[in-house]
Parts: structure tokens; C-alpha cells; sequence
């Protein structure tokens, strides 16, 4: 799932298609993509997996869950491969397209175009599902005015699902145990005040977006046992809004990498965090596998997940942000510590 920011119109078909790899971060294979529209712009994406031939309404539940709170709006699927099919007039998934109609015609949010294209691609051949016949060519995602948008936005598009996961894949085992060793001799040491460590994460936040250099073993260490800390790492929600959420994704994005498990976690959650905020849902799924894989039942990300499987509107999670970027860390809250 994935909110479009400032968008542009969206005209015919292709138009809609060459959005959709900036939509999701990724351009996307053997995939159904559904796109919720509200007054012209994009308002909601969801992704899924086509299912094998025997089992064709298995992402329909999916692809409905957040758009259910989007009664009123329009919808368009664009179905992404897919195996066999004679286009124009026999399409792959056809069935699949039909229970989507179908479901979405029950939650008030008609599906107004259905398309079938082999890839994301420019000049791609398209074909309609309501209208046999009916197709045209897809223009180039990469010079389309929505990509100058995504650009200027600093969001990156992967030319694969898997080529977005690479660069949240965990450093080599003998690295990640080596930053573990030294990270539980600090955890062993002396522990100094919330304040302190949430200085720390702050002053690295501020320097992420221009450091050029690799963080050392030793700095790992000390962020991921300064995030291990439930007061510090929310507090660090409220890098994920304003002037320096750019350079805390760029820092969440490298210790998602490189801090060893269960401390992985930390990170990866602030990372989705900040990427569902901005629109790019993919990219927070990603980053809440890696947070499960590192620390199975890790409640905060338990309940971003949920936001996400839902369709929460990132808006409804910002003032959470906010209000943790507002906080007064220089003492712990009253009643506790």
C-alpha cells in the first residue's frame, strides 16, 4: 500500500500505468495493482501477487481491506503479467478482475478502468477489460511528469520488488556478530541518562544526510543500544516529520543494515515508519519483514503493520510524530522513568 504525495492528472490508461512503478517504489511483475482515485490524483495503491490459475480471488481480500475506507472514490486495477492469455480479447485473470468489480461495487467504489499490461514499460501494449479491443501504448515511466515529482522528492524507483529489498539486506554475519559483541559489552557497562543517548541519535540524524563515510563498528553499537531504549526510540518518531526526516531515513535505512538482531528491529521500525508517512508503503512493508525477522512480536511494529494491512491514512499517525518530536527529553516523564 502506498499514498501518493503531490500528484499530477492522470489522463488514459497509460498515463495510469506509467504511474505505477513511482506509486509503489518498485515497477512490479506478475502482479494486480489496485488504485483507488479521489478527484483526479491517486489516493491509495495497493499490490498484490497474481494467484495460480486454480486459485483466482486470492488477493481480492488484500487489494479491499484499505480501500474499504475509501466509499465514494473511483477505482482502476491495472493487472501486471500474469501467464497465458490471446490479447486483445482473452486476457489473463479475467475472473479475478470480475470479483474485484464485483467487491468494489459493494463498498460504493466503482471500477471505473481495468487494464493488462506484460510489464511497466515503455511502449508496452495495453488492452482493456471491459472494452475487448480497446488498448494503446504505455509512454515511458521514466519521463513522465510524475516522475520528475518522485524525483524531485528524493523517492528512488527500483526496477524490482527484490532490487528495493537489497538495500535493506542485513550486513555479512561476521560483521553483524562482531557490532553484537561490542554491543553487549556496552549494554553490560554503566548506563548513563535517556537524555544522553537521545543526543546521540539526534546529533547522527543531523550529520546522516552529508556524512560520506560508512558508520564504524563502534558507532553501530552505540545508536542501536541507544534505540534499545523504548524512551529513545520514540522520541526518534519525531525525526520521521520535518526539516531532517531525510537524513533520519537515511540513518534508519543504513542501521536496519547494520545493527544485529533483536536490535534490528529498532531501526527497521522507524524506517517504516518514516516511509509509510511519506506515501511509500512497499518500502515500509519491507522494512517491518525485516524488523519481524529480528524480533519476532516487536510490538510497535506489530501495530504499524496493522495501520498498514488496513489503509490507515498516513495523516492519522503523523500527529504521533509530531507530538514525540515536541516532547521534553532532557528529564523522564512524570510518574516514571
Amino acid at each position: 500500500m502506498t499514498k501518493l504525495l503531490p500528484s499530477p492528472r492522470l489522463h488514459d490508461p497509460g498515463d495510469l500505468i506509467a504511474a505505477v512503478p513511482h506509486l509503489l517504489g518498485f515497477h512490479p511483475t506478475d502482479s494486480a495493482v489496485l488504485l483507488v482515485i479521489d478527484r483526479h490524483a491517486v489516493a491509495l495503491t495497493v499490490r498484490a501477487d497474481l494467484p495460480p490459475p486454480d486459485h483466482p480471488g486470492g488477493p481480492v481480500e488484500r487489494l479491499l481491506l484499505p480501500a474499504a475506507r475509501h466509499r465514494g472514490a473511483t477505482a482502476a486495477v491495472v493487472v501486471v503479467g500474469g501467464g497465458s492469455g490471446d490479447p486483445p480479447e482473452d486476457l489473463p485473470h479475467d475472473t479475478l478482475v470480475d470479483e474485484l468489480d464485483d467487491a468494489l461495487m459493494a463498498l460504493d467504489i466503482p471500477l471505473v478502468l481495468a487494464v493488462w499490461v506484460r510489464a511497466t514499460a515503455r511502449g508496452e501494449p495495453w488492452f482493456d477489460y471491459h472494452d475487448a479491443g480497446t488498448g494503446g501504448a504505455t509512454p515511458d515511466p521514466a519521463s513522465t511528469p510524475l516522475a520528475a515529482a518522485t524525483a524531485a522528492h528524493g523517492h528512488v524507483t527500483y526496477p524490482s520488488r527484490e532490487a528495493m529489498a537489497e538495500v535493506l539486506r542485513p550486513d555479512p554475519p561476521e560483521v553483524l556478530g562482531r557490532r553484537a559483541a561490542l554491543l553487549h559489552r556496552r549494554m553490560a557497562g554503566p548506563e548513563g541518562p535517556p537524555a544522553r543517548r537521545h543526543d546521540l541519535i539526534r546529533s547522527e540524524v543531523l550529520r546522516a544526510a552529508t556524512r560520506k563515510r560508512p558508520l564504524t563498528d563502534e558507532e553501530v553499537a552505540e545508536l542501536a543500544h541507544a534505540l534499545a531504549d523504548p524512551l529513545v526510540r520514540d522520541a526518534s518518531l519525531g525525526y520521521c516529520v520535518g526539516d531532517h526526516a531525510l537524513g533520519a531515513e537515511v540513518l534508519w535505512t543504513e542501521l536496519t543494515r547494520a545493527s544485529p538482531a533483536p536490535e534490528r528491529a529498532e531501526p527497521a521500525t522507524l524506517l517504516a515508519f518514516s516511509a509509510y508517512l511519506r506515501g511509500m508503503g512497499s518500502l515500509a512493508s519491507l522494512a517491518l519483514e525485516r524488523a519481524a525477522e529480528a524480533h519476532p512480536g516487536h510490538r510497535l511494529s506489530e501495530l504499524l503493520r496493522e495501520a498498514l494491512d488496513t489503509g490507515l491514512p498516513p495523516d492519522q499517525l503523523r500527529l504521533l510524530a509530531e507530538q514525540a518530536g515536541r516532547a521534553e527529553w532532557s528529564r523522564p516523564p512524570e510518574g516514571g522513568t
